[in-house]
């Protein structure tokens, strides 16, 4: 039996989703060491694994989920950061309002377990143009279905968890949202509710950009 544990910490800032890069920066800025699990690149070449410090935006405010390494890396925080940061042209002191820690055996579970992701962007050039081109819904689905299934598969794979039976994952719902702007590209972004056969932490990111508060995974 292999656990994930997760640390989630809500601060009482009130955030916007196009501020999310902001914050991600601010709180880059606040730390005194080039801890790379805060940023995923040296200056030189990217750290290409699953984020353990992810930035998001939970309940319209600021928040930051940490796993695994991830939770003893934010100790920096913690002790040596200056809570006064700068998002974008405003100034904030930063007061932390919760702290949730998860400690989750990833399992088999013998009933499916259901879940909600939150802006999720499952779709690459070459999905985009199999989703877009077809009318069919249950084409859709399936499409989604593979997509979310390998999303969690890479998941595990960069918690260095690898499991012995086979994810059982069936969308029952997804909404089509407002496309989210990346470096000036729309990305299809997508609402989903979903029964899968394994448990998972809340609140940590699956899929693209996950560390800037994408694809945040919550039970239903």
């Amino acid at each position: 039996m292999t656990k994930i544990k997760t640390l989630t910490i809500q601060f009482d800032t009130p955030l916007r989703r196009s501020e999310i890069p902001l914050f991600r920066g601010a709180i880059i800025a606040a730390i005194p060491s080039s801890n790379i699990l805060f940023h995923n690149h040296d200056g030189t070449s990217l750290r290409y694994s699953y984020p353990l410090i992810q930035y998001k935006r939970i309940g319209g405010k600021a928040a930051i989920t940490c796993i695994g390494k991830g939770i003893d890396a934010m100790e920096e925080l913690f002790v040596n950061a200056n809570y006064t940061l700068k998002i974008g042209r405003r100034e904030i002191d930063l007061k932390i309002e919760s702290i949730k820690a998860e400690d989750v055996d990833v399992s088999i579970s013998p009933s499916p377990i259901s879940y909600r992701i939150h802006e999720w962007l499952p779709l690459n050039e070459k999905h985009n143009r199999l989703f877009h081109s077809t009318e069919s819904v249950v084409e859709r689905v399936r499409i989604l279905e593979q997509i979310l299934t390998g999303n969690i598969l890479s998941l595990l794979k960069g918690l260095d968890i690898f499991i012995d039976f086979q994810l059982q994952s069936v969308i029952t719902d997804f909404t089509i949202r407002s496309p989210i702007i990346y470096k000036h590209i729309k990305l299809t972004n997508v609402d989903l509710s979903f029964n899968v056969n394994i448990n998972l932490p809340q609140q940590i990111g699956i899929g693209r950009h996950s560390s800037m508060g994408a694809g945040v995974l919550t039970k239903k």
